[in-house]
């Protein structure tokens, strides 16, 4: 039992969670404002504002006016986010000085920005605590993280976010100074995943930017990380987390990246693969990460029918006819269990998993068809789901990626504080149905023997290498498509008999695509070895496609 402790004390830990929010205060102090005037830096802008337009200018020259026009517009959007929030507080419409209006891309001009921001940060002030880089760029205008509240998500154009406390927006602010006398100042909201560049007077700028703050501000947000223990013994108390979300507005001309994260994890274990990638402008210009968050302590043949039910509902909605091709093209990773997820659903006879079970005392050999795809089963009435779960059209994919994947197992499923762990699992209801339908129907019923309760439908006892769902998915079938994997040794450079310390190479192993031994633990996705070998699988991916790709 003092084996134990140390577990209890750390699920604990992780439960409750110990974060603070990476939002600074907002702070101006007065003796700035009397040293110098809201007007005297909007007259500033101003000059600058004429001297960016000149041609002729040196590289140093632009440079300087570039970073005196920036200061000066951090020095007023500090200013404007603190009467911004004063407003807000005091649900008074006239946050904004005389003169002045804010502007977004891409939004009604109708609809006050007040009325769909929580918070308008500059994201220089942000406090990077878990992301293990800080990548900013260069340009013109001020970086900015917009804060909006979960009930406003909609009206921002951000349909698909994780419901809980909000998501962000990546923003640059461009103060566009007036031509004639009397004209207001237009502070333009450039969204940074749409446009980065920005024209004036016959010159192209790019737009400043900070790629990791919305990265680190929207995780702080989401909340998932602290749910990820609780996702896997509590899987019914994350319903509002469950399901694809995506940071950025949903753009149809980008190639969906698709994440699946592995057991006690959460969607927010890529943060820093995503931030890594992020920073190279060709995967920034071309794709668009989407991740799965599922609760964890379910088994993950449960979790790939949520999975593929989630991306064909996303895809009805946004390409209804199934004209974009980008979706076609789409890139399909998982880690660890998400990779058994990512995987099943590539399969194209997954029925087959069911050919050595009799779910229901049912002999399945004579249902082995495609056909039953579309087809009813005679029982599925009595075993609710068991069609969804095992007779489906493998999901469309151009590029499919493996991380840390026990395909075969992972013997640490089989050790005696695994069992113990997955024993404390709280199964949803619906699957508690589940359970109930199939196993009422069985010899071994659950009447006699409940601690059979969880064997089938807890994801411990499906990551076993004795399993049934893994030893079904050794024979398998997968579609032709371009795979690669990523399989951590510990540093130790000894495969084929390495491991990562969870799962062995010879389960990480597969004998199809390419793959690249990184010199990690488990938790590949963190290894900076492995954004730069994804960055290079996926613009192979984008050549594939017919991009131009350096």
């Amino acid at each position: 039992m003092g084996r134990l402790l140390p577990v209890v004390f750390c699920a604990a830990l992780l439960v409750t969670g110990c974060s603070t929010s990476p939002l600074p205060t907002p702070r101006v102090p007065k003796s700035e404002r009397a040293a110098i005037s809201d007007e005297s830096l909007l007259a500033n802008l101003q000059r600058d504002w004429k001297l960016l337009k000149k041609r002729g200018l040196s590289v140093e020259e632009r440079s300087r006016i570039v970073a005196d026009y920036n200061h000066n517009a951090y020095m007023l959007i500090r200013r404007y986010r603190e009467n911004f929030l004063l407003a807000r507080k005091k649900n008074n419409a006239q946050y904004m000085p005389a003169g002045v209006v804010f502007r977004q891309d891409g939004y009604d001009s109708a609809i006050p920005l007040r009325d769909i921001y929580e918070d308008m940060v500059p994201s220089s002030e942000v406090r990077i605590e878990n992301l293990k880089e800080h990548y900013t760029e260069p340009g013109l205008g001020v970086p900015l993280v917009g804060v909006i509240p979960a009930d406003k998500a909609a009206l921002a154009g951000k349909k698909y976010t994780i419901s809980t406390r909000g998501t962000v927006q990546e923003l640059t602010a461009v103060f566009e100074m007036p031509e004639k006398a009397g004209a207001p100042v237009v502070v333009r909201l450039i969204p940074r995943a749409r446009r980065e560049t920005y024209r004036l007077g016959g010159m192209t700028y790019p737009l400043a930017a900070d790629i990791s703050a919305p990265i680190e501000v929207y995780w702080d947000l989401t909340g998932v990380k602290e749910d990820r223990i609780l996702g896997m013994l509590r899987p019914q108390k994350l319903r509002d987390t469950t399901g694809l979300s995506c940071m950025d507005s949903y753009n149809p001309e980008k190639i969906p990246v698709i994440l699946a994260h592995g057991l006690m994890s959460s969607a927010g274990t890529f943060d820093n693969l995503v931030n890594r990638l992020l920073a190279d402008h060709e995967i920034r210009e071309h794709y668009q990460f989407w991740y799965f968050n599922y609760p964890t302590g379910v088994a993950w043949t449960i979790s790939a029918r949520h999975y593929r039910e989630a991306l064909a509902k996303v895809r009805q909605q946004v390409d209804p006819k199934r004209r974009n091709k980008n979706w076609d093209n789409m890139v399909v990773l998982g880690h660890s269990m998400g990779g058994l997820i990512t995987h099943y659903s590539q399969c194209t006879e997954p029925w087959l998993l069911l050919r050595d079970r009799k779910p229901g005392k049912i002999d399945m050999s004579r249902y082995m068809s495609a056909r039953y795809i579309d087809t009813p089963l005679p029982f599925t009435k009595r075993i609710t789901n068991l069609q969804r779960d095992y007779y489906f059209r493998p999901v469309t994919a151009g590029q499919v990626i493996y991380l840390a994947t026990p395909h075969r197992g992972a013997p640490m499923a089989q050790y005696s504080i695994t069992g113990w762990l997955m024993g404390l699992v709280e199964l949803p209801q619906t699957v508690v149905a589940e359970v109930l339908s199939i196993a009422t129907l069985s010899e071994n019923s659950l009447l006699f023997s409940p601690g059979r309760m969880t064997e089938l439908f807890t994801s411990g006892d499906q990551l076993s290498p004795k399993s049934y769902s893994i030893c079904g998915l050794r024979g398998l079938q997968v579609r032709n498509v371009p795979t690669h994997s990523v399989i951590g040794d510990r540093g130790h450079n000894n495969s084929p008999r390495s491991s990562d310390g969870v799962v062995p190479y010879w389960s990480s192993h597969i004998p199809w695509g390419s793959e690249t031994i990184v010199p990690s633990d488990h938790s590949v996705q963190d290894d900076p070895k492995t954004a730069e070998d994804l960055k290079r699988v996926l613009k192979e991916h984008l050549r594939r496609c017919g991009y131009r790709v350096k």
